[in-house]
């Protein structure tokens, strides 16, 4: 298959070529003329990417059901989204083989790539059986950050032990006792308890000298503190494998939202102010935010639709991932889209290992052909973005070179 005349654009390029897809892989790059019978798609007026890796994803209400599953999958592919991380807090937990068999059969049955991380500690506390999960499929460890340091540390040479990267929520779970939105004057006027910045930020700098006193390749995961990055740029000094993430909501969304009792905006991390989220996108431009994501924890209407206090945190926001990305981020002129798609896809490829991430040769044919002259209206009345106008359209989804969504069906890709 080739597909012809699109614009190209990766974290190192941006430019009009032709790609030959052969058995799920990228073979040639370049001006490029059909072999007898060989599927040709005309994508002139498309921007070609690779598509997006979101590693920070939950199933709906934390279940992990066969129908979640189905869902996620479904609204991955309408967000642009190739592969997926499943946080392993959910129902089951993602500690032991049969959660690991299931979700790699409904993976099979999807084409789709979801990889799951494991939980480093079972439900009561005991280390879990980290390389038997691992050789299982699981890609990364979870930890919290808030975990008894010797167990700590035994998680920690388990990574170095099987070059698993380890995946860490930075929390304290005492310190952020009952608050629901960001500790400031707009908490107190609401009523509100609110979530001190220092919850993040004192568990970041600790897990930041542990990560360099081991040296493993870890991830800490959806910060929303100026602080924590500025931290961890002097961690990453002593250990290049420090990377840090940050949601699209943390850097287009302020608290602001939530000034009306909005249960749409409840988020854990929360939402910060705008001073915050303006230092957030300074620092995502000086190269200190590294992965990108989505944050995806969809919530039952029943479990939103209560006082704000009783509400659960999460977003569903997979779906229109891609135009979260490419609206608040490109077109308002804050980062390139080489950039972009360097923080959403070719650096969570590099993190997990995975032939993924960039349009280049002997590389995973996981690709998306985007619109990027196109707007449309969003009509989420759970979303704190409903009805507000997003930029860029995903028009089709390629896994494996294999088209799995099409914008238009009616157009043979």
């Amino acid at each position: 298959m080739i597909i012809k005349g699109a614009t190209l654009c990766d974290h190192k390029m941006h430019r009009k070529d032709d790609i030959r897809i052969q058995k799920g892989i990228i073979v040639d790059i370049g001006t490029l003329e059909p072999y007898a019978n060989e599927k040709v798609i005309d994508a002139t007026h498309y921007t070609l990417l690779p598509s997006l890796i979101d590693i920070n994803i939950t199933p709906r209400d934390k279940h992990l059901t066969t129908k979640n599953l189905f869902t996620l999958v479904e609204s991955a592919h309408k967000g642009g989204v190739g592969s997926i991380v499943l946080m392993p807090d959910c129902q089951p937990r993602i500690d032991s083989e049969e959660s690991i068999e299931f979700i790699k059969s409904t993976q099979a049955l999807l084409n789709f790539n979801i990889f799951p991380s494991i939980s480093s500690t079972k439900q009561e506390g005991n280390l879990a059986e980290i390389s038997i999960l691992h050789h299982k499929g699981g890609v990364a460890i979870f930890l919290e950050s808030s975990l008894d340091g010797n167990l700590m540390r035994r998680i920690c040479e388990y990574s170095l032990f099987l070059n698993i990267p380890i995946i860490c929520r930075c929390e304290d779970s005492v310190l952020r006792g009952n608050g629901v939105m960001n500790d400031s004057y707009l908490s107190s006027s609401l009523g509100l308890p609110g979530i001190p910045s220092l919850s993040e930020v004192k568990e970041v700098a600790k897990m930041g000298e542990v990560a360099v006193f081991m040296n493993n390749k870890i991830l800490f995961s959806s910060l929303s503190s100026e602080r924590s990055f500025n931290i961890l740029q002097n961690h990453k000094k002593e250990n290049p494998h420090i990377y840090t993430e940050c949601s699209i909501h943390h850097l287009s969304l302020t608290e602001d939202i939530c000034s009306k009792y909005n249960t749409s905006a409840k988020l854990l991390p929360p939402l910060k102010s705008e001073s915050t989220r303006k230092k957030l996108l300074s620092s995502l431009k000086k190269g200190k935010i590294d992965i990108l994501t989505s944050l995806h924890s969809a919530s039952s209407i029943t479990k939103k639709d209560l006082a704000f206090e009783e509400a659960a945190f999460g977003i569903e926001s997979l779906d229109y991932y891609y135009s979260l990305l490419y609206t608040f981020l490109v077109h308002n002129n804050q980062i390139s889209l080489s950039d972009m798609s360097k923080y959403s896809s070719y650096n969570p490829a590099c993190f997990l290992g995975v032939n993924k991430g960039e349009i280049a040769i002997n590389k995973d044919a996981d690709f998306i052909l985007v619109d990027t002259q196109t707007s449309y209206t969003l009509n989420k009345p759970l979303s704190p973005y409903d009805g507000q106008t997003l930029y860029g359209n995903v028009i089709a989804n390629f896994v494996a070179g294999e088209c799995q969504y099409s914008l238009n069906p009616q157009e043979s890709l």
